[in-house]
């Protein structure tokens, strides 16, 4: 699954507009999402991944690419081998 791609999708239809058209590098404030908006949109995201996304592992993120990055590190901690 293309995390990039999952996400601008979930933006599009969340925030208006088409998810090729959406460009993944802009600060997520001139894409129209807000602190309260973005809040909004992890929740829709830990739906859609179907694992939470801690707060404090986005709080310096600024666009959608680092969003997907910050998830794909997530998603590669969850299925990592727990240590004991």
């Amino acid at each position: 699954m293309d995390t990039l791609f999952v996400i601008k999708e979930l933006a599009a239809k969340q925030f208006g507009g088409e998810p090729d058209g959406i460009d993944a590098d802009a600060p997520v404030d001139q894409l129209g999402i807000d602190s309260l908006g973005f809040l909004e949109f992890l929740f829709e995201l830990e739906d859609r991944f179907g694992f939470p996304i801690p707060q404090d592992s986005v709080t310096g993120v600024r666009t959608l690419r680092e969003l997907a990055a910050a998830i794909d590190a997530l998603t590669a901690t969850a299925k990592s081998p727990a240590s004991s």
